[in-house]
């Protein structure tokens, strides 16, 4: 690959982290780029002073207003709202970007959605190849399974209050008790989930955060204030998960042979420990999990899974059977 394309790529990723205020460094970007080699084999690492250059190209040639913020010790864009404007990409480079696109589309709720299919559209428009068209792209079919409808003006100003760092003003219906309740709220994390979405973040002056389900917003509008992103919160939210549930240790339980293909299928994905039976049985060891994750799934094999440990679960699986058996009698 000649060396003008490598950097375009190189610096599509750079942008890509950039407009995620991700705050690359040089040193933070280069070990990157080696992971992505090591992963995605695109052959275009770098060195650190390499990337100063990629800055610097970004800055005089496409007028990328990039500064460095020394709170977070790396880049950042002062206008969020400025475009990369690309040269034409290899086949390879536009699939890549073409279905993940298409990904998005299926999986973003209104108007997000309908700005990615806007922008998919473009790059066809400009495409010189005959391979890429709608048609190619709508047969990747996408199982979003999206059990909740999300009015798109809320996501909207979610979207854009998370984006630009602004605190909204958010009203929002608890799902236990039907109770309004209005937040003074700053939107640090947009996330899926099971389908459906969430936004986490603090309310205003509190320490502690909360997660918000989407849905249940009923109004979300532009309030007083900026913050910065925590990435503190970022990183523990990826380590630990969306939701700060107490999680059980130590779940072990046997599972029948008719269920052992797919656990094997998901051990690596779910962290699973498992040791095989000479009946064909497994025992398998879960990671820490929530005891409402834990119970549906119990419960949802039917009698395929049996609970050894810990034995307050078993007798909460065996409570709820029996309730399960009595009102369906």
């Amino acid at each position: 690959m000649p060396a003008n394309k490598k950097q375009i790529l190189r610096m599509i990723k750079l942008v890509a982290m950039l407009k995620r205020n991700s705050y690359p460094n040089a040193t933070s970007f280069v070990k990157i780029l080696r992971e992505a080699d090591l992963m995605e084999n695109l052959n275009i690492a770098c060195t650190e002073r390499t990337f100063m250059r990629d800055i610097a190209t970004l800055k005089l040639d496409f007028k990328a207003p990039i500064e460095f913020d020394h709170e977070h010790n790396g880049y950042c864009l002062t206008r969020p709202d400025w475009e990369f404007q690309t040269p034409t990409l290899t086949d390879d480079a536009l699939l890549t970007a073409m279905l993940g696109g298409r990904v998005a589309e299926d999986v973003l709720p209104s108007p997000l959605k309908e700005k990615v299919t806007r922008a998919v559209d473009s790059h066809l428009a400009v495409s010189d190849t005959s391979f890429f068209d709608r048609t190619f792209l709508e047969s990747l079919l996408v199982a979003s399974g999206s059990k909740t409808s999300i009015a798109p003006e809320i996501f909207e100003a979610l979207f854009q209050g998370w984006r630009n760092r602004l605190v909204l003003h958010l009203t929002y219906k608890k799902g236990a008790t039907g109770e309004i309740q209005e937040y003074d709220f700053e939107p640090h994390i947009l996330a899926s989930f099971k389908s459906n979405w969430y936004v986490k973040g603090y309310p205003r002056n509190e320490k502690k955060p909360v997660c918000l389900a989407i849905f249940r917003i009923q109004q979300a509008c532009k309030g007083h204030g900026t913050f910065l992103t925590d990435k503190k919160l970022i990183e523990d939210t990826r380590k630990n998960g969306l939701f700060d549930y107490p999680k059980i240790e130590g779940i072990t339980v046997r599972c029948v042979p008719a269920i052992a293909y797919y656990l094997y299928e998901q051990e690596r994905a779910k962290n699973l420990k498992i040791t095989p039976q000479q009946d064909g049985s497994l025992i398998v060891i879960l990671p820490p999990s929530p005891e409402y994750e834990a119970l549906r799934w119990i419960l949802g094999e039917g009698g395929n899974v049996e609970v050894l440990q810990p034995v307050e679960l078993r007798k909460k699986v065996r409570d709820m059977a029996q309730k399960c058996a009595e009102i369906n009698a």
